[in-house]
């Protein structure tokens, strides 16, 4: 396919043959990232595919405080060179992080967007030995 024809296609349908092709590549930038993140002994994230191949990574929560979630956040965000970065404040003292970019492609000429983002929820100050429980 010529660059001619990538410019004739911008506004044709989209196909189910797209959306497989998106959903490939998408794996397979997953599974590079994946790849080297373990290398770099990163904490793994809960992750999805949208529709036309963007990548999303989720830090978990259950079983971390507020400050590690923080750390992990960052350590991905870093990792992947994601430079715009976000925080909103949500209800009941939520904090949400979030940090976009593109990841390049193989051929390095189109990036692959991808958002981590994270929730910092406030420390519970409840005794577990009073009937607030």
């Amino acid at each position: 396919m010529s660059d001619d024809d990538i410019g004739s296609r911008l506004f044709d349908r989209v196909t189910d043959s797209d959306r497989r092709r998106w959903q490939i590549q998408a794996h397979a930038a997953l599974a590079t990232v994946l790849g080297r993140a373990a290398q770099a002994r990163l904490a793994p994230l809960h992750w999805t595919l949208g529709p036309t191949g963007q990548l999303h990574g989720t830090v978990p929560t259950l079983g971390y405080a507020a400050d590690k979630v923080a750390e992990i956040y960052v350590e991905w965000a870093d990792f992947l060179g994601l430079s715009t970065r976000r925080t909103a404040r949500g209800s009941h003292g939520t904090v949400h992080l979030t940090a976009t970019g593109d990841i390049p492609g193989r051929t390095g000429r189109l990036g692959r967007p991808v958002v981590i983002s994270a929730d910092l929820h406030p420390a519970e100050d409840i005794d577990p030995t009073t009937e607030e429980c």
